[in-house]
Formats: C-alpha cells, sequence, structure tokens
C-alpha cells in the first residue's frame, strides 16, 4: 500500500517591524474621534485659563494706577485651535520565498500637532473713553444692584456723590474724609434693600435727556454738528421706597433716607439721574465715578513699600482719618520680593520686582477683586472692533 507523504510548509514569523506598519495604517481610522476627545478637555482649560488672565489683568492695572502708571486692557477677542494627526507606514518586501538575501523591511510614521490662534483686541479710542474714562450712567449702576450685588457696595465705590452728600475720595488732587451722612444713606439703603422695601425699575422715555442726566454728552467735543440720536430710546432707573410692608423701625429708616437726601416724605418713587445736585425733591442725583476713578479708589487697598511713596514713586494715600477709607469695597493686596506660595494665591502679578497678589483666603478682597471686573463688563458691554477673519489652511 502506498504511503502517503505529507510536506509541511514552514511560515516564517512576522517582523516586529511589519506589526508596526500595520497598527500605522490602522492608527487613520481613529483620526476623526480625536477632536470630540479632546473638545471637553481643551474647552475646560482655555477657560480657566482665561478667567486666571483676566482676573491677572484687572490686578495689575489695579496696581498700576496706585503707581500712576495708566491701565492697559487687553481683550481675548477669539481663539481658533486646529488639530492635525497624520500616520504613514511603508512595507519594503521584495520576495517572500526566502531565498532573497534582502529581508522584508517596514517603517512607519506618525505626526500629531495643535495649532492654537488667539486674537487679541487692545482697548482704545473711543472704546477705552467709553469703558474707563466716561462716569457711568445711573442706569448701567442699577444693573449690576438688579444683579444680586447689595446697593451700599454698588454705590460705595461707584457713586462719588449723592444729591451732593459726598463720599470719601483718595484721588490725587482730592483727599477728602467724605461726609458721614452718605454712608448713613448707603446703611439705610442695605437695610430697606434687605427687607424688600427698595425696588427698581427701569423706563425708556422717548425724549432725548439733557446731559446732566444721562452723563453721555461730557465727552462730546464737537457741539456744531447735530448729534445722532439712538435708534433706542435712553434707559431711566426709577428708585422705588415701599413703605407698606415695613415695620415701624423700617418705616423710620425710610423717612431717615428721605430726610438726608431731601426727598419728597410722601413720593414713593424717584428718578435716578446723573449729576451733583437734584432738580426737585423727586430725584436722586448720583455723582458717579468712571472706572479709571473706581480704579484709583480701590488702590488704597495696595500695599506699596513707603520707599517708593517717599521717592515720588507711587501715589500717597491717606487711610488713617474717620471715615477716609471705603468700608465697602474692602480689597487688599499684599506685595512682596518673594514670590507667595501659590495654595495661599487668588491672584497673583509680578510689577516692580515686586509680587503682588490677593490672599486666597480673603473671602472680603476676593470678592471686591470680582466686583471690579463685574463693573468693567458692564461698561464694556457695548459695540466692540469686530475681530479680523482668520483663514485657517491645512498644515
Amino acid at each position: 500500500m502506498a504511503q502517503k507523504s505529507s510536506r509541511v510548509r514552514a511560515v516564517a514569523p512576522i517582523p516586529p517591524l511589519l506589526l508596526l506598519a500595520g497598527f500605522a495604517i490602522g492608527l487613520p481610522g481613529c483620526a476623526p474621534r480625536l477632536g470630540s476627545k479632546t473638545l471637553a478637555r481643551d474647552r475646560f482649560d482655555y477657560s480657566a485659563a482665561i478667567s486666571t488672565s483676566w482676573k491677572e489683568q484687572m490686578l495689575l492695572n489695579l496696581v498700576k494706577v496706585r503707581y500712576a502708571d495708566p491701565p492697559v486692557f487687553l481683550d481675548v477677542q477669539q481663539i481658533v485651535t486646529q488639530y492635525t494627526f497624520e500616520a504613514s507606514a511603508t512595507i519594503n518586501a521584495p520576495h517572500w520565498d526566502g531565498v532573497s538575501a534582502d529581508d522584508p523591511a517596514a517603517t512607519a510614521t506618525g505626526r500629531w500637532t495643535e495649532s492654537p490662534t488667539i486674537t487679541f483686541n487692545p482697548l482704545t479710542g473711543e472704546t477705552y473713553i467709553r469703558s474707563l474714562i466716561r462716569p457711568i450712567a445711573p442706569a448701567e449702576l442699577i444693573g449690576l444692584v438688579e444683579a444680586g450685588w447689595p446697593i451700599d457696595t454698588i454705590f460705595g465705590i461707584g457713586v462719588g456723590s449723592i444729591n451732593g452728600i459726598d463720599a470719601s475720595t483718595h484721588t490725587m488732587n482730592k483727599n477728602e474724609p467724605g461726609n458721614p451722612d452718605f454712608y448713613r444713606v448707603l446703611t439705610l439703603l442695605r437695610q430697606l434693600q434687605d427687607s424688600g422695601a427698595v425696588a427698581l425699575r427701569m423706563e425708556d422715555r422717548n425724549a432725548e435727556p439733557d446731559s446732566h442726566k444721562d452723563g453721555y454728552d461730557l465727552f462730546d467735543q464737537d457741539k456744531e454738528e447735530p448729534k445722532q440720536k439712538s435708534k433706542s430710546p435712553p434707559t431711566f432707573a426709577i428708585l422705588i421706597l415701599r413703605d407698606h410692608a415695613l415695620d415701624e423701625a423700617g418705616q423710620r429708616a425710610s423717612q431717615e433716607v428721605r430726610r438726608l437726601l431731601r426727598l419728597n416724605p410722601d413720593a414713593n418713587e424717584f428718578s435716578l439721574v446723573f449729576g451733583a445736585t437734584s432738580h426737585d425733591d423727586r430725584e436722586v442725583a448720583l455723582l458717579t465715578r468712571s472706572m479709571l476713578g473706581i480704579l484709583l479708589e480701590a488702590s488704597v487697598g495696595v500695599d506699596v513699600s513707603p520707599s517708593d511713596v517717599q521717592e515720588g514713586r507711587a501715589i500717597e494715600m491717606e487711610t488713617g482719618a474717620q471715615n477716609g477709607k471705603n468700608k465697602f469695597l474692602v480689597l487688599r493686596v499684599h506685595s512682596s520680593e518673594t514670590k507667595p506660595p501659590a495654595e495661599d494665591v487668588f491672584s497673583m502679578v509680578h510689577y516692580r520686582h515686586q509680587w503682588f497678589w490677593v490672599d486666597d483666603r480673603d473671602l472680603r478682597s476676593k470678592r471686591g477683586l470680582g466686583f471690579l471686573m463685574a463693573v468693567f463688563t458692564v461698561l464694556k458691554s457695548g459695540a466692540t472692533a469686530a475681530p479680523p477673519v482668520l483663514t485657517i489652511s491645512r498644515p
């Protein structure tokens, strides 16, 4: 009986380079999913970076005005990030019968690139005037109260006088302790606000307001050409004192506010206007500050070395007089030549070979810095310059 012979064909093991090449060939199939995987991570990373830089920019400008250095603001207009993943593989196997002297060879390459494009917009020209130099309109100031900020804090730092009653100031040409009645009025308004007796209403009036009522005409230099009317009617704020829901102590507080501000004792609604004094007993005239003035007032809390003040490098601010320090915006900024521990810092900047920072355990100072950022956002909420059109090409 004939025997069947069998031949077993030996299979050469696959070289590791071939396995690498096969892996590289399969990588492009995963590339379309990389963008979705990086979305959450990069979104929060960029958000955290913008928040940190925003706080540091405000803190730096607060320190700079104490040194009579003009503040400069640079906005992040837009962020465009492009991701590129490329992979390629090459296999060189001329013969598979094992006779060739050339061994099979393979190469694999890959490339991952991230190309962020960040557009900045400096605050200049009309936007600079509107955001930093122009006094805050009462309607814009009341918007912060409507957002939940205490009325004594808003008026305490944003208002220089109420119906002729002056607040304390630390400007370069005026260093006054302020009228105690100003802070008495703010304390009473806060008491009434907590009792629900203070209400605010915004009204749109078709009539063009006088310059003393909205504060927008202070910087109009060209008086010969007629002003172009706004497409939307001007907005005015109405302060309402509701006495019917108050107890006896609240009634006394409400009448005390009317007496100090020389308001009509029988009226419940009062127009909030811009100006040093009111026209009648149904108006509350607010002489508001500009953002630059607010920064200067808040910079009283910046610790500067006595030598810088003596040599004329920093503005001297007296805080020892009665009511000399604004108690409604407590913002303490520490300074040191050595860098503080990162875990103790809420925000920190380096300026003039010194470190300036807000302590992370100081809640009132953290709120104060947040208030400055909120006010600046309100003042900068108008039209801004359009960012440039970006053309992103594949690298």
